[in-house]
Formats: structure tokens, sequence, C-alpha cells
């Protein structure tokens, strides 16, 4: 270090002549000098960088590709698949349309089913894809989340592939319950792809429990045919729905027919003494304008040879019913459903006549049903959907024809016998 000084041209401090920085003001003394890169070293490293940025979009595109995804949606998706887009539907319907929400109402002392279905179609075209679908499905289950507290839990079978996947679904699972069983119960449809994707589709079933009144000839007057109407229409107005109403038939034949057409109003037959059931001798009109599904169930149902014997315009189940001696002895007609199980028809022109312009589809397994002696034992004029009716175990004999079908609908009689 020498003797000699200069001034900070910043402050004006003496500092010695060596100085590069004024401790003073905090400034350089000396001016920096630029260094410039030589250009060919930044140009090589831009090109590192666009090689860099290059290989990760590429990194990121092939991950992309190659990485299994999971889709997961409440009710219905789409889903594209080798050029293809599908749609998925979960449904408790008949007609595919999806579900991600479904109410049942239960009665205290009831046992219900409910069949959960899948149903697959081209988003194109709207038309059934299931079994082309299935060839790229690698394996699907169904689990139900619901409280835990339920004092009757819901159960459910594994998901069955159909035969029918255009009016049946590609898979179904089967769901028990009773009135005691407490939702909301979740059902989750879990897919696994043949690609390594994960289809996930949702569904809630609410339980909504409901009164039920039970009306017993031993407390309400319905022993002729006039009480029975009487008593029809005072429960009509007085009780409201969603109550369930169940009326107890007495083992007696009515002489003249029924019409029920306000609310549904559940029939049950009885069995008295020399095995007389419940017996209608003129027609009964089985029409309520309100749901819930009607049952009719243990009723003799005898004509004089004209007219119809019960006539369902309406959601309803029909068993273990006796049809004979009418122009039609069962009718199902209007814009509704109804399946017959366990029923007898004899002696009639037309023993079950099918004539619905609708386009509402329930139960289609019209099992264990006897046709003897009719002109014509089935007759499908109009029938909502394209659903194939099974007539399992069913005994045809003695008619002058089995099965007459104008309306081309799919029917399966390979399980009935004919004598």
């Amino acid at each position: 270090m020498t003797g000699k000084t200069r001034t900070c041209p910043h402050c004006g401090v003496s500092l010695p002549d060596d100085a590069a920085f004024c401790p003073f003001c905090a400034e350089h003394i000396r001016p920096r000098q630029t260094v410039k890169v030589p250009s060919h070293l930044w140009r090589k490293g831009l090109r590192y960088a666009a090689v860099l940025v290059a290989l990760t979009l590429l990194a990121a595109a092939i991950y992309s590709y190659v990485t299994p995804n999971v889709y997961d949606a409440w009710g219905e998706l789409t889903y594209p698949l080798d050029g293809n887009d599908y749609h998925l539907a979960v449904t408790f319907r008949n007609d595919g349309a999806p579900e991600a929400e479904y109410t049942v109402q239960t009665e205290a002392e009831g046992r219900y089913d409910r069949a959960a279905k899948l149903f697959i179609t081209h988003v194109d075209s709207g038309m059934d894809a299931g079994q082309m679908f299935n060839q790229q499905i690698d394996s699907a289950y169904v689990q139900v989340t619901q409280p835990e507290d339920s004092p009757s839990p819901v159960t459910w079978l594994q998901p069955e592939f159909q035969n029918d996947p255009a009016t049946e679904g590609l898979l179904l699972s089967v769901l028990n319950f009773t009135g005691q069983s407490r939702g909301p119960a979740e059902i989750a449809w879990t897919i696994h792809m043949k690609n390594g994707d994960t289809i996930i589709l949702r569904q809630r079933m609410n339980l909504a429990p409901v009164d039920s009144l039970h009306y017993y000839p031993e407390d309400w007057p319905m022993a002729t045919i006039e009480e029975l109407q009487a008593l029809v229409e005072r429960i009509q107005a007085e009780v409201p729905l969603p109550t369930v109403v169940h009326l107890h038939l007495p083992p007696v034949a009515y002489e003249g027919g029924l019409t029920i057409d306000g609310r549904t109003i559940n029939l049950y037959g009885s069995l008295g003494e020399h095995n007389m059931r419940t017996t209608f001798l003129g027609p009964v009109v089985y029409k309520p304008e309100k749901d819930p599904q009607g049952f009719i169930q243990y009723i003799d149902f005898q004509g004089s040879g004209t007219g119809t014997g019960l006539t369902v315009e309406a959601d309803c189940h029909v068993e273990d019913c006796g049809f004979s001696g009418w122009d039609t002895g069962l009718l199902i007609g209007g814009e509704d459903w109804a399946d017959p199980v366990g029923c007898l028809f004899e002696h009639n022109k037309v023993g079950f006549r099918f004539d619905s312009g609708g386009s509402y589809v329930n139960a289609n397994r019209f099992e264990g049903n006897a046709f003897l002696d009719n002109g014509t034992a089935v007759e499908l004029l109009r029938v909502p959907g394209d659903k194939t009716l099974y007539f399992d175990g069913c005994r045809f004999a003695g008619n002058d024809a089995d099965l007459s079908n104008p309306a081309g609908h799919p029917v399966n009689i390979s399980y009935a016998t004919f004598e």
C-alpha cells in the first residue's frame, strides 16, 4: 500500500489510491468491465435447452399414452376406446336410461330385491355395444357402501353377464334388502379394462320407509260387492300416498265387478271351507292413476263366456290367480306392464292378452302359468320394449292355439311344456 490517495468520485471522501470500493457511500470506485460471451457458446446452450424441452414433452406424451386412466362418474359416462366412443349407464330400469339416484319405498315388514344393470351403447348411433365392449373387459365387480348401524344390511350378488345385453344390460347385480335396512346405499361398479384403464360408475339407492294399512274382513264390511266397492272408494278418498294399502278379501263369491281407478290398492284373496277361494263373477278393472306397483294375488275370476275377467292398466304383479270362462281372461292394456306368475287360464277364448301401447317394461318372466283348453292361450298384440318374455315352467294343453304373436315380440318358450 502506497501513501498516495484518491478522492471518491461519488462522495468526495479521501481514499487510498488503490481502493476499489468506498466504505462511506458503498459505491464502486473503479468501473466494471463487461465480458462478452462468445456467440457460439450461447447458441450451443440454446440448442441444449431446446432438446431438453423436446425430450420432456415426448416423455410426457409417452407417459400419458401408456399410463392407465381412471374414469369415475355418477350414473353414466362416455369412454373412448380404439377410436370409438361408448356410453356406459348404470340403472335399475329396463330401458337403459341412466339412474344416478334411485328411491325405493319400504314397508317395515317387507322383503325386497332390485336388479342393478349396466348398459353399454355406441355414442354415435345409440345401438347396443355390450358384446363388443365385453371383449375389452378384464374384470368387473360391485361394492355397496351403507350405514354401519343398519339393522338389516343390504346384500348383493356380484354382476353376471346377460344373454341379451340390448334389453337386459351387459351386467346385472341383484341387491336384497328389507324394511329394516337403512340407506342410502352407494353402489360402485368397478370395471377393469384389458388396456389397464379403470372405470367406476356409481349409483345411490335411497330407502324410504312408508306406513302401511291392512284391511281385514273381520274389521271392515266387504262381504258383498257393494260393500267392497264402497270400501275401495273410501280408501281412495281418505288414505293419502305414499301409505301402502293391503286389502285382504274374504273367501266369498262376489256377484259383480270391481273398479279401482284412484290410488294403488293391493288385493289378496283367501281360502275358506271346501277350498272356496275369493272369487269375482264379474269383470274387475284395475287402473290406479298413481304409483307404486300393485299386487293381485290368490283370487279366482270366473266368467260366463263374455267380457274380460281382469283388466290391468297399471304396473302390477298378478300371482296365483285363476281365469276361466271369459272372452279374455287377463288383459294388460293402457300403457302399462303386468306380469302373471303361477296363474291358471282355462276355458277362455283368449287366456292372456298383452295389448299395451306404452314404453314401460318390468318383470319379463311369466313363469309357472298353466294354459288349458283355451281358444288362444297367449296373444301378444302390443308389448312395450323388446325385452324377451320367458314362459319357463308354463304348461300348454288343449288350446286351439298356444301362442299368437302379431307383435313379433321376442319370446322364449324353451322351458315350457306342450301337451
